[in-house]
């Protein structure tokens, strides 16, 4: 899917097939977010400031942005996973018994992709903050576009866990990962607002 030109990527996106869809979304705007990150800190390289602390950004925004790609596809395998699951056969007790069985795991899969999509993307507004205070002026309103996306991403992803959820029997493995999308849920609110506090600020 990576290697999709971008106007096939929206064709997919809006065809009928439910993959790509929100979660792949997610990830997709978390990696362009990333990117965004990473030209702010290279136009900021060299410049006044601490450059020690733009080329950590910088790596830290490369890494980001190579990983939510390869969550962008494992978020639509994971979907798929749980669409096999449920097609298994369900005429015997046992065939019910392994069709279940399956769909749970599948779920909880579905459930820790899009987890993993928010923290990185929730780890990219912590160096949108960075970069928004010190970065170089003239790419400033990026570094407020790659919040929002972030933010955007982070958001989408937890609404896939939510979905996912639902369907999940297990107490314990709900509760876990509902208490983590809610922690995320509200660090990417805090970060977004003192980023783009911070990119205002210096828009005069």
């Amino acid at each position: 899917m990576k290697e999709l030109p971008l106007a096939q990527f929206l064709d997919r996106l809006a065809s009928s097939d439910p993959t790509p869809g929100g979660g792949t979304a997610s990830a997709v705007a978390g990696a362009m977010a990333a990117g965004l990150l990473a030209m702010m800190s290279r136009l900021s390289a060299g410049k006044e400031g601490d450059d020690a602390q733009v080329q950590r950004a910088l790596a830290a925004a490369e890494e980001q942005r190579r990983a939510l790609l390869e969550l962008a596809i494992q978020d639509a395998q994971v979907f798929d996973a749980v669409m096999r699951a449920r097609r298994l056969p369900k005429e015997t007790s046992e065939d019910k018994q392994r069709r279940q069985a399956a769909i749970q795991e599948a779920l909880t899969a579905a459930s820790d992709v899009p987890l993993d999509v928010a923290s990185r993307a929730a780890s990219l507004l912590e160096i949108a903050t960075s970069l928004a205070g010190t970065g170089n002026p003239n790419a400033i309103s990026d570094v407020g576009v790659a919040a929002l996306l972030a933010h955007a991403a982070v958001h989408g992803a937890l609404l896939n866990v939510r979905i996912n959820l639902q369907a999940i029997k297990d107490p314990a493995t709900r509760t876990s990962r509902a208490k983590r999308a809610d922690a995320l849920g509200l660090r990417a609110d805090a970060l977004r607002d003192g980023a783009l506090a911070a990119v205002n600020r210096r828009l005069g």
